[in-house]
């Protein structure tokens, strides 16, 4: 039986509140990088302003590759429903 996982950095985060500073977890939420709805930090975001086609194809490979799981670099991350949790994170380029 083979899994597909993919592996990602810093293009979704995913914190969990009780594991940072308060400090920290204001910001958080603003930028809008929390559990369950963690999704491409604003600021990398911007550097697609006017390259949102390069985003959409980077994506839609990342969608063809139908991953079961994705693991994150921060925060926590999904252990089923990799496509979907893709589509959800991705939603801003629809």
């Amino acid at each position: 039986m083979t899994i597909r996982i993919l592996i990602l950095t810093d293009i979704i985060e995913n914190f969990e509140l009780d594991r940072v500073s308060r400090k920290y977890a204001f910001l958080l939420r603003m930028a809008g990088n929390v559990d369950p709805d963690g999704k491409m930090p604003i600021d990398l975001r911007m550097t697609f302003r006017g390259h949102k086609d390069q985003a959409r194809e980077a994506y839609e490979r990342m969608l063809a590759w139908e991953p079961e799981r994705i693991i994150l670099a921060h925060g926590r991350w999904y252990p089923e429903n990799g496509v979907e949790e893709l589509k959800r994170a991705f939603r801003w380029l629809e």
